[in-house]
């Protein structure tokens, strides 16, 4: 038989000739390993070292962004690019938290300042007085509401003047006197010339010292049917929405008058600033519709607005037609005038605009751009008096100082003493004028909705949840 083809290995040999060798074989292995492994492995580290990499390539684009981040500090308009890390945050959450709290502190005192003590008269009319007493309790709160508008002249140390009547019986007493006592007749007997002159002047100069003494004694001129308290009928019981609408109006008139009081400072009408209020008026207070007004008592009457002038009311001025609306108890026409659109209503969710009633006609036009609604009501007021014409700057800014108050019109003219005196009012030495101003105030919400009636939240155009 013939040989087979190929090597003719012998495995015994090849063992021993391994095991001879082992040091040769085990280098021959790792090197064959190696040729084969080797790329195999730095295939897998090259791809985990390119992700390695990418990561961190990632990591430092993060950390550039964050190094290179724009802010804006809390109540800065400047901003720098900053690294945003722990120790800014921390920062940051300071500054907002002082913010905060100033900003909490600025509310607290402009509620402070725009409520200072006022409050409403009876906590149980408003909002929503119990069934037992709807008859009862608009009569108290009339009564009280009666009485602290009269406290307001108390407030400003105010008073009439002296009048024609009380000087007629006091120089007629001064005139028997001087003619018994300083002439030597009797009251009725002839006088001759130089006595007739003679009693003249002393009984002008008695009359000039009555005026001077009045005057030291008060410190503003003020009537109180300048108040123009509202008149209440037990026979037709005004709404509770009507009351609360009183319960306002009282408020602004004290607000206004209480400015009057702080600026005068307890003076002599014969130094004070503000010598004479000649008239207050209030407008823009919200008009309370019947079918809204409820809680009114059987027989009573409607809770609007009246349409025509209340008692001790002046009647509503005709004015001429065209222009723009006077502030000052003028009328307004086609040409820009008109009757002013209504406040917003804010917040009120549907509910309908307010509507607004003015007392003498109509509003005056305002370029503050404020309008009721949201966070507060706005309503003006038309207040004329007799001032020292050199501070007229210092009671300008002595109401804006007050409270939230606004000049939106002013008007001046002069005002005669002499014409003044022969009406009982002395105003001292300085030179006087009659003012006029139209103040826009401001009511915040915060604390005046707390008693308001649904109807009165519903003229002013706050949404009124429906009640089960």
């Amino acid at each position: 038989m013939s040989k087979k083809k190929g090597l003719d290995l012998d495995t015994q040999q090849i063992v021993a000739w391994c095991k001879a060798n082992i040091v040769l074989v085990i280098l021959i292995l790792v090197s064959i390993g190696a040729v084969v492994g080797l790329p195999m492995i730095a295939q897998g580290m090259t791809e985990q070292l390119e992700q390695s990499l990418k990561q961190r390539t990632s990591n430092f684009k993060k950390i550039d962004k964050l190094l290179a981040t724009s802010v804006t500090p809390p109540g800065s308009t400047e901003s720098s690019k900053v690294a945003v890390n722990q120790a800014l945050l921390d920062a940051y959450v300071e500054i907002t938290g002082t913010l905060r709290v100033e900003a909490e502190e600025v509310v607290a005192k402009s509620v402070a300042l725009n409520k200072k003590n006022y409050s409403v008269f009876s906590t149980e009319l408003f909002p929503e007085p119990p069934a037992d007493k709807r008859e009862t309790l608009p009569q108290q709160f009339y009564r009280l509401l009666e009485t602290e508008y009269k406290s307001l002249v108390q407030l400003l140390h105010a008073g009439n003047p002296v009048t024609n009547d009380d000087l007629v019986v006091y120089l007629e007493d001064a005139r028997v006197r001087f003619m018994e006592t300083n002439l030597s007749t009797k009251q009725d007997a002839e006088l001759t010339k130089e006595q007739r002159s003679s009693l003249e002047k002393h009984l002008a100069k008695l009359r000039m010292a009555r005026l001077r003494t009045h005057a030291e004694d008060i410190s503003v001129y003020f009537d109180e049917s300048t108040l123009h308290i509202p008149a209440f009928d037990i026979r037709d019981t005004p709404s509770v929405g009507t009351l609360f609408n009183w319960q306002w109006r009282y408020w602004v008139v004290a607000d206004i008058l209480g400015a009057v009081a702080s600026m005068n400072d307890g003076q002599a009408v014969l130094t004070s600033p503000i010598k004479q209020v000649v008239s207050l008026e209030v407008l823009g207070m919200p008009s309370i519709s019947e079918e809204d007004s409820g809680s009114k008592p059987s027989g009573g009457g409607g809770g609007s607005a009246p349409s025509g002038p209340r008692p001790g009311m002046p009647p509503r001025p005709g004015g001429p037609s065209g222009g723009r609306p006077s502030p000052f108890g003028g009328g307004g026409g086609a040409g820009g005038g008109g009757s002013p659109k209504p406040p917003t209503g804010g917040p009120a969710g549907g509910a309908k605009p307010p509507t607004r009633n003015d007392e003498t006609g109509l509003l005056a036009e305002s370029q503050t751009g404020r309008e009721s609604g949201g966070l507060f009501d706005i309503f003006q007021v038309r207040i004329q008096m007799i001032v020292d014409t050199q501070r007229v700057p210092a009671i300008l800014d002595g109401f804006s100082a007050h409270n939230f108050m606004t000049v939106i019109d002013l008007d001046l003219e002069p005002e005669d003493k002499f014409v003044a005196l022969g009406d009982g009012y002395d105003y001292g030495s300085s030179s006087v004028a009659k003012m006029t101003v139209v103040l826009e105030t401001v009511w915040l919400r915060s604390w005046t909705t707390e008693f308001m009636p649904d109807s009165v939240k519903k003229a002013v155009g706050i949404k009124v949840q429906k009640k089960d």
